[in-house]
Parts: C-alpha cells; structure tokens; sequence
C-alpha cells in the first residue's frame, strides 16, 4: 500500500478472548495477541485491511485453540477440550482477577463505593475510625464469648476441678493464683482435716487425670465426678 502511495501502518493489540465461567469476566491472554493492517482512504480515514481474519474466523469466538489447523500443537494451559483443565484455570483466574481487583486495585473510589452500599454516604476519618473501633469490639467480644462457651463445653475435666475449688472457696478456702492442684489440695486438706484425706485423694486424682501421659476415659471422669458430689466440707 505505502508502495502505491496509499498511507499504511500496522497495529498490534488483541484478538478473541474467554469468558470465565466464575464471573463471567473476559479473559484476554497473551496468545490472543494479533496484529494487522490499516490504510488511509479519503474520507473514510483509518480502515482496518486484515486478511488473517477471513482465514480464521473462528478466532473471536473460540480463541486460539479453535483458530489452529487440526493436529497443530496446542499450548497446554489453553487447551479446551479438558474439561478438568478448564474448570481449574477458571479458579485460579478468578482469583486472581479478585485480588487484583479488590487488594491491588482497593482505591479511594472502590472504599466509598463500599461505604455508600453500607449507608454511610458522607463519612470522615473520624466517624471512620469509630466505626471500626466499634466492629472490632464487637468482633473481639464474640470471639471471646465463643472461646468462653468452646472452651467449657470441650473441657469436662475442668469443669470439675472448678467445681470442686468452689466447694472449698465456699468454707473459707479458696484457691490462691499461684497455686496449682497439689498445693491448694495440701493447704485445703490442713485446713478441713476431718475430709483432708478425700481432698487429697481429688487432688491427686484431678493432677494424674490433667498431666498423665495417658488420656482420660469417661469412667475415670465419672468416678471423679462423684467424689467431688459426695465431698461434703465443715464450715470452720
């Protein structure tokens, strides 16, 4: 064309495409990469002259894979006709697309976006840092209250010592901070002799059942459980 004098360029872009089946984004490769042709024509200006285009249609719909001649070579990674393959490359292209769109890509405009879908209009940094300050206590405060209850219903075990510590806390003896289970049951046993040896016996009992090296069984528990219930303590 630039030979019969008609004004010419080659430009370079893409070509085709693949909707990703997760969210339906338009996945643009590298292998989609094409270039082509235009000429200047008066009154018409820039027009696209691509003879590649009648020879493989099927490109823009279909991509890469569908444009090659049979038996030609496929790259691996955009193979269609694994179904397993496809699926998997869905996945992880959608992931990537959402951490760029939402960590990479979380600018001024996305925030108040998300704001605006909250109610919260017109905020400043201030109303801001309140906010969160209050959806963070209130975060803290359901992890601490789901930790409380787990912890108390994944430990029986402990559920009957502390029961037994309030027995003795009830008659005038109750646990100090530092102690642990073979020194308060010494201390409580000199302070209510006439039970001082049951009290050592729990314990020993509770200390052997808490840091053995075998686990516990509900028969060693349920026998423990019934000394601590038939434990019955003198007011001083």
């Amino acid at each position: 064309m630039r030979a019969a004098g008609i004004p010419a360029r080659v430009v370079t872009g893409y070509q085709g495409g693949e909707v990703n089946a997760i969210d339906d984004t338009l996945v643009v490769r590298q292998s989609d990469a094409h270039a082509w042709t235009e000429v200047w024509l008066a009154g018409h200006g820039w027009q696209r002259i691509d003879p590649t285009a009648a020879s493989a249609p099927r490109r823009i719909d279909g991509g890469l894979a569908a444009a090659l001649p049979e038996g030609e070579p496929v790259p691996f990674m955009v193979a269609t006709d694994l179904a397993w393959l496809r699926a998997l490359r869905d996945r992880w292209e959608f992931l990537g697309n959402a951490w760029n769109q939402w960590v990479l890509g979380y600018d001024q405009r996305r925030q108040q976006s998300l704001l605006r879908q909250l109610g919260l209009d017109t905020v400043d940094w201030r109303q801001l840092g309140a906010l969160l300050l209050a959806a963070s206590g209130v975060l803290f405060g359901a992890l601490l209250a789901w930790a409380h209850a787990h912890g108390r219903a994944t430990d029986p075990l402990q559920r009957q010592w502390q029961r037994f510590e309030k027995k003795l806390a009830r008659r005038g003896t109750p646990r100090l901070p530092s102690e642990g289970p073979a020194d308060y049951a010494r201390r409580a046993a000199q302070a209510h002799p006439a039970v001082g040896a049951e009290i050592m016996a729990i314990g020993e009992r509770y200390a052997a059942l808490r840091y053995g090296k075998t686990a516990h069984g509900r028969g060693e528990l349920t026998a423990l459980t019934t000394r601590i219930n038939r434990l019955r303590i003198q007011c001083p």
